[in-house]
């Protein structure tokens, strides 16, 4: 955003004639300064202008900073200033752009930072080349002080604009995505946690929120992307990765059983006992590899993986390599961690104890993008999207570039073993099954495939200390549409288990996107027109709702009555029971605008283009406005809009 700092030079003013009309506009420039920058009266404006006209000392007055685009162009038709420019009214701006952040700290590290010095991260520093545009050049001159100054208010080369970028984040989800992972990490006293929201068809990333909790005031911020840059030990989320590998050998199927005995075995010598959460009530027993899954049982896991690979622990990790297991995604954002698995049976760090360690999620990291990445494959029928960030660069409405999906592989895995896979996920959220989710998505209208992670977090120099839950899924199972990923790292309160710390933020994500997108609904969700009730819209821009009815096949009516043969431009909604009346809402080209009823995207169009400055309060529809509606509006005068 443009900010400009505003100085004077009084010495420009060296005429008889120039001082003359200089005084003679004196005291409406000074009424005009009062007005616009405050901090002194009229006459203490006109004291201080004059004072420093007469003498003329320094050329170089400080009068305001950091005033915007609009307040600019206000400045300049003050008197004395309007039409002199800088070399004869001495009124010289300074430009400094500033990087705002509306929304801030929604998705702040993933939007990224400008270090002009280097280190930039996020999307603005992978789309540099893009954004920065073409630097300008003009001559400038130096004063006392050292202080550099535009000579002429003319450009030997104009500043050319850079592209704006078109991210794939959504505001609503990432906000919902952020509300729900800051009261996590509050009820549990967690260190720091991530959510990351994918659409499944194209890889875009729809929210990425990251937050780390203050332990001592207990306030969240972003300040590193996790979700990004954290290779982490998934736990138990890396079971379907176990799992598909072995399936894909045919030397296991679904139904087969195994013991799991009384939940606690030792694979190897020298290695640590593994256990099963039911170890204490005394074990399983016997399993099917599903129930293995879907109960996530350490020991059936590992009973199955030295099954199938225990005489040829290579051929496992080569089935991992095979489905891209330990690549990076390759994303367009800088600073992806770096995943860690063995390659080869032969390293120094490979042990007896390798084998089923590593298929319960241990000895091998990942990112939570990685992991969100590879289930959603699953979802997607089997292929392997790079997540996506940014779909297109624009240069203002007009698309110059569309940023394509990327597919990294068509298919990691057989039909087969991918029906099977989704019908265990499908298993561990199923209401009144004995997944390890299933009281999580109890009485609601959508179905859920997922896996529950529960790991112990690794300290820096080796040994583990606290526990990182994790939710990892896709949703609707029957049509996937999201797939979402969570990790919370080292709860301290109220439980560690991925089910209890993680699995919430999934689920109040989904809860907003069901309620958001009726397509998700498909044959649950019935047709609108057949409904008891029609949905209520927002009074607005009369071609977005014509738009929107017609796609949603609701009935309406554009009431014109009054309004002559020219067609409206904005409406005003009334809902009935049958249909949907438009009746059109007069927007002045003079006065302020009625906006009550209206969505802040329409507000804020009609508002702006009046030169209004606007100010928010709360969310949703515009509720009140402190202008008044058809009354004159004062070029850079603030509106406050309350919302509701």
């Amino acid at each position: 955003m443009p900010r400009f700092d505003l100085h004077w030079d009084p010495t420009v003013i060296d005429t008889e004639q120039e001082k003359a009309d200089f005084l003679a506009a004196l005291p409406a420039l000074a009424e005009a300064c009062r007005r616009e920058f405050g901090k002194r009266s009229t006459a203490g404006w006109r004291d201080f202008l004059l004072d420093t006209h007469r003498t003329g000392t320094s050329r170089y007055v400080a009068i305001a900073r950091n005033i915007e685009w609009d307040r600019r162009q206000t400045v300049e038709s003050f008197p004395w200033i309007d039409g002199r420019g800088q070399n004869r009214s001495g009124f010289m701006f300074t430009e400094k752009p500033r990087r705002d952040k509306p929304f801030s700290p929604l998705a702040n590290r993933t939007i990224g930072l400008h270090r002009p010095q280097g280190n930039s991260v996020g999307i603005e520093a992978a789309y540099d080349s893009a954004l920065s545009g073409q630097a300008g050049e003009r001559w400038m001159r130096r004063i006392h002080g050292n202080y550099w100054i535009p000579a002429t208010d003319d450009f030997l080369r104009s500043p050319e604009p850079g592209l704006d970028v078109r991210t794939t984040l959504d505001l609503r989800t990432q906000d919902v995505a952020s509300d729900a992972l800051r009261a996590q990490l509050g009820k549990h006293e967690a260190e720091w946690g991530c959510a990351v929201v994918m659409e499944v068809a194209t890889g875009n990333v729809v929210a990425i929120a990251n937050l780390v909790r203050d332990p001592e005031t207990g306030q969240c911020s972003e300040s590193y992307n996790h979700a990004l840059g954290s290779a982490v030990e998934p736990g138990s989320t890396f079971k379907l990765a176990s799992l598909m590998a072995m399936l894909e050998t045919g030397r296991i199927a679904p139904g087969d059983t195994l013991d799991t005995g009384n939940g606690m075995i030792v694979t190897a010598r020298g290695c640590s006992e593994m256990k099963d959460t039911s170890y204490p009530k005394g074990g399983y027993g016997p399993l099917r590899l599903d129930e293995v899954f879907e109960r996530s049982s350490n020991v059936g896991t590992a009973l199955a993986i030295q099954q199938v690979f225990g005489e040829n622990p290579q051929a496992w990790l080569d089935a991992l390599s095979e489905i891209g297991i330990g690549r990076k995604l390759g994303v367009e954002l800088a600073g992806e961690g770096t995943p860690t698995v063995h390659k080869s049976t032969g390293e120094r760090t490979w042990s007896s104890c390798s084998l089923t360690s590593m298929s319960i999620g241990y000895e091998v990291a990942m990112t939570p993008l990685q992991t969100a990445a590879f289930y959603n494959a699953i979802a997607a029928d089997g292929r392997l999207i790079r997540p996506r960030f940014a779909d297109a660069l624009l240069d203002g409405a007009t698309v110059v570039e569309e940023l394509p999906t990327v597919v990294l592989e068509e298919r990691i895995a057989s039909r087969t073993t991918l029906s099977a896979l989704q019908n265990m996920m499908e298993m561990v959220c199923a209401p009144g099954g004995h997944g390890t989710a299933e009281d999580v998505f109890r009485n609601r209208p959508y179905r859920v495939a997922g896996k529950t992670g529960t790991a112990r977090a690794s300290r820096p120099g080796g040994g583990y200390d606290g526990h990182r839950g994790s939710f990892v899924g896709y949703f609707p199972a029957e049509r996937p549409a999201f797939t979402i990923a969570v990790v919370v790292q080292r709860p301290t309160q109220a439980g560690y288990y991925g089910g209890v710390v993680a699995a919430p933020v999934f689920r109040a994500v989904a809860d907003h996107l069901y309620g958001t997108r009726p397509e998700l609904a498909g044959d649950n969700g019935g047709a609108l027109a057949g409904a008891p009730r029609l949905p209520v819209s927002m009074n607005g821009h009369l071609a977005t709702l014509r738009a929107l009815y017609d796609e949603l096949d609701m009935p309406f009516l554009v009431d014109t009555t009054g309004q002559g043969t020219t067609p409206p431009t904005h409406v005003a909604a009334q809902t009935g029971e049958r249909q949907v009346t438009l009746t059109a809402r007069r927007v002045p080209e003079d006065a302020v605008p009625d906006v009550r009823g209206m969505s802040l995207r329409d507000a804020l169009q009609l508002l702006e283009r009046q030169g209004l400055r606007v100010d928010i309060q709360g969310r949703g529809t515009v509720r009140r406005q402190s202008l008044a509606p058809g009354t004159e509006p004062r070029n850079g005068q603030t509106i406050l809009l309350e919302l509701s």
